[in-house]
């Protein structure tokens, strides 16, 4: 529990000055060039991502498991080393695919894949901190990450007094150059320090091994990340930039919900469970139950702070363009709830190596949420997005949780 609010204050920390950023961009950026950034930054939490597959979802169950962590970290970089070119071309496949022609210079696409590649490893930094147990450490290098940006932005804009999308895109390549150099001191000095030896590739039939494993999880991150993301991008190109940026900035508003949860409880008790589900099956129900109403309870009352305190922070922003879409937060919060609570069955199943239940629940959602959107978007504008979220979300509860029961009912006495 201590650590849960240590977590918590330091990622709140975290959340208030992502939440100053964005405002303070909201602010002062056009719509069109808010609604790029976000689209950007949405493009670079995909790619993160994509880079991460690994360790998202079997080096963190391996950590936890292994008291031997270096063996799991080399495996980790060689398969990164091994697998980049690939990625590489992913990435690229994707970023032309989802993001709308005018974004798409030579020097915009340069830009996002540095910050892209940047940000995964400070990413995998962070999370191998926090299963390491390295909390405090750990949450340090989320402040580091909203702050330096921060500081960057508010200094240009005090020495040039402007702001726009392209100005924006290098100060964020600084902010992630500034970020990697931290994240990598923190390993050396934290964790693990590599050598030059650790730098090879892994063999074919190891790649291959590992690529079996991994498969489902990679359809997994597909269809994860396609329902958190593409309802941005379907704004973005069937609509324009402008409504991608009233959309995106009440989404990340509504997300606050969902990034507390994740840093302040999910991560804390992941490693727990997953050693207590080995070791000692009464613990192990004591800490999911408590898990389970540490995010029910969390969730709610952060979901009525988000609405009862929006219109104050609208007022700050001076856009009477997010005034008029009170609804769709009020709608996209319940979703983010919704969405909370979808993860106390969800963690159950992962601890117990359901990974193809969820994929087969996930694929599903993805599909209807992808079917959703360009139906009600075309009717409803951006608020069909909202509801084709609250709708998906409702559907991935109501099936995790019948799965999770059914194996609840077979594996715990």
């Amino acid at each position: 529990m201590k650590n849960s609010i240590e977590s918590v204050l330091t990622r709140g920390i975290s959340i208030l000055s992502k939440f100053l950023l964005l405002g303070y961009l909201a602010k002062i950026l056009s719509l069109e060039d808010y609604g790029s950034f976000q689209l950007v930054s949405y493009f670079i939490f995909i790619s993160t991502m994509i880079f991460g597959l690994e360790y998202y979802n079997i080096s963190n169950r391996e950590l936890a498991e292994n008291p031997t962590q270096n063996s799991v970290f080399n495996e980790h970089l060689k398969f990164f080393l091994t697998l980049s070119p690939i990625v590489l071309f992913i990435q690229m496949a994707i970023l032309f695919t989802i993001l709308p022609s005018q974004l798409l210079t030579l020097k915009n696409t340069t830009f996002i894949l540095t910050i892209s590649l940047f940000d995964y490893f400070s990413q995998e930094v962070y999370r191998y901190l926090m299963i390491s147990k390295q909390y405090r450490n750990g949450n340090i290098q989320l402040i580091y990450k909203s702050v330096i940006f921060l500081v960057l932005i508010i200094a240009y804009v005090y020495i040039f007094n402007s702001l726009n999308f392209n100005n924006l895109l290098l100060l964020m390549v600084i902010s992630y150059s500034f970020l990697l150099l931290l994240a990598t001191i923190s390993f050396n000095n934290k964790i693990y320090k590599f050598r030059k030896q650790n730098l090879s590739l892994l063999s074919f039939s190891n790649l291959k091994k590992k690529l079996q494993i991994l498969w489902p999880f990679i359809i997994l991150a597909l269809f994860i990340k396609g329902i958190e993301f593409s309802d941005k991008f379907i704004i973005g190109k069937k609509i324009n930039l402008e409504a991608a940026g009233i959309y995106s900035f009440l989404f990340s508003m509504a997300s606050i919900i969902n990034v507390f949860i994740i840093s302040g409880f999910y991560i804390i008790y992941l490693p727990q469970l997953i050693n207590s589900f080995r070791t000692d099956q009464k613990k192990f129900k004591k800490e999911l139950i408590k898990f389970g109403m540490l995010t029910i309870g969390s969730s709610i009352i952060l979901g009525v702070g988000v609405i009862l305190g929006s219109g104050y922070v609208f007022r700050i922003i001076g856009k009477a363009e997010f005034l008029d879409h009170l609804e769709l937060l009020n709608i996209l919060v319940f979703g983010f709830i919704l969405y909370n609570i979808s993860l106390i069955p969800h963690l159950f199943l992962y601890v117990c190596h359901a990974e193809r239940a969820i994929t087969l629940i996930m694929g599903l959602a993805f599909m209807l949420n992808l079917v959703l959107n360009f139906l009600l978007v075309k009717e409803f504008n951006i608020l069909g997005s909202a509801y084709s979220f609250l709708i998906t979300y409702s559907v991935i509860l109501i099936f995790k949780s019948i799965w999770a029961y059914i194996k609840w009912q077979k594996l715990i006495v």
